[in-house]
Formats: structure tokens, sequence, C-alpha cells
């Protein structure tokens, strides 16, 4: 494929050329299939996705004290929950909702437990607000998928034959 418009005497495919060829298959195979029919689903998991880049950049999240920054494992796993959550609700699957609900209701009594705890020698104010926009990005994905506009996307499609 790569070889068919390839110079004479050519017999590799360019670098450029094989990573473009990667980079758009990949990007084929996880793009989100969320029709624009389903404006909620759309946005939710838009909203995931933003979650997980914000995880990815280790955007510092509570408890944080001076100096601290989140372990690469940490980071790691989150960023996967929340990139595998977000394909897997832009498919349709029921089971991605009901994990992100979970996922949101164990972050949810922890970002709260934090701020309560928190003293100002503790965290710098920064950290406290990244913690809070960051629950309220994932809180309101959350509220976009369990909404009852969402529902046709989650609801099994008959097999075509």
């Amino acid at each position: 494929m790569l070889m068919a418009g390839a110079d004479d005497g050519q017999q590799r495919p360019r670098l450029g050329e094989a990573a473009d060829l990667l980079r758009n298959a990949i990007w084929m195979h996880l793009r989100s299939s969320v029709p624009r029919s389903q404006p909620t689903v759309f946005w939710a998991v838009r909203l995931m996705y933003i979650c997980a880049a914000l995880r990815l950049l280790g955007v510092p999240i509570l408890p944080a004290s001076p100096g601290s920054s989140a372990y690469p494992l940490e980071l790691g796993i989150s960023w996967g929950v929340f990139a595998v959550l977000a394909w897997a609700n832009s498919h349709g699957y029921s089971w991605a909702r009901v994990l992100f609900a979970v996922w949101v209701g164990f972050h949810t009594p922890v970002l709260f437990y934090d701020l309560a705890h928190v003293s100002a020698s503790a965290a710098p104010v920064w950290t406290v607000i990244a913690s809070v926009v960051f629950w309220t990005v994932e809180f309101s994905a959350l509220v976009l998928i369990v909404n009852k506009r969402s529902g046709p996307h989650y609801r099994h499609k008959p097999a075509r034959t």
C-alpha cells in the first residue's frame, strides 16, 4: 500500500509515511463511535477524555503536600481507567457506564474528605482548585451518561443478518 506511490528504486516506505499510516490506523480503531444524534453521550465521552488527558499531564489532585508529586503508577492507572471507560462508553457498553459511576462514586467522598482535612500549609490553593475542577468535569460526564437521553446508546443492538 505504501509502496504504490514510491519513487523509482525505493524499496521501503519512508519513516514519515509509515508513522502516518500507523497513527491513522490507531485513530480509526480508538476513535469515538458516538453518533452526533446522542449528544449527551458524545459530550460525556469528550469529558472523560479530558479527564484522561489531565491525569496523563499529571494535574495534581488532593491530597498534596508541598513538593510532592503523583506517583507514575497512580497516574498511569488513573489515565488508563479514564481512557478505557471513555472508549467503552463511546461504543455503548453498559458495564462501562456502571463502572464509571462507581469510579466517580469513589472519588466523590475522597475529594470531600480531603477538602475537609486540608490545611493551608499542606496543599497549595491551586491544587485544591485543580481537584475541584477535575471532579466537576468528572461528575459532569457522569451526569451526562446516566441521563435518560443516553439510554438508547446503551441498548443492545440486534445483529445484522
